[in-house]
Formats: C-alpha cells, structure tokens, sequence
C-alpha cells in the first residue's frame, strides 16, 4: 500500500509541475507569439529535471521507493503532457480557423 501512495503522490507531483509548464508555455504564446514556444520549451525542460531530481533526493534520504517515485513522476509528467498539449493544439486551431 505504501508503494502505491508513493507513486500516487510523485504521479500528482508529476501533474502539477505539467499543470505549471502548460501555463507557462500558454502565458509566453499569448504574449511572444510562435517565438514564445522557444522561449518556454527550456524553462518546461528544466521544470521537469529539477522535479525529477527533487523526487530521486526524496527518494535517497526518505528511503520511500525510488522506483515508485520515478515511475509515477514520470507519468504525471507524461499522461498531462499529452493532455494539456491537445488543449493547446485545440485553442491554435480554433484561433485559425476565426
């Protein structure tokens, strides 16, 4: 049980840190435009390492499963990553189409 809750809470961690790279990415393209998706895609990448790197220390000095903590991070950040990326395809197709 421990394990799961492990990967459950590195899983919410992981969806979290993606909920921010979507609003950061959304903020920049608002105001910068197309330029903006270059300027946050380093900020979104280093997002992502620090929370990895966040999750392995917590995992070293807690003794809590780095295998559970690596495992649900990795598909926080994935599963919201392609969900929030389809949101923001959606909302440039339809300010194309207007």
């Amino acid at each position: 049980m421990e394990l799961f809750l492990t990967g459950l809470a590195a899983f919410a961690g992981g969806a979290l840190i993606s909920w921010v790279n979507y609003l950061l990415l959304r903020r920049l393209m608002g105001s910068k435009g197309e330029t903006g998706l270059s300027l946050a895609s380093p900020l979104r990448m280093l997002l992502s390492a620090a929370y990895f790197l966040a999750l392995y220390l917590i995992g070293k000095h807690t003794g809590l499963s780095l295998y559970a903590l690596l495992i649900g991070g990795a598909l926080g950040l994935t599963i919201l990553l392609a969900l929030f990326t389809r949101r923001i395809a959606r909302d440039l197709e339809s300010k194309g189409k207007e």
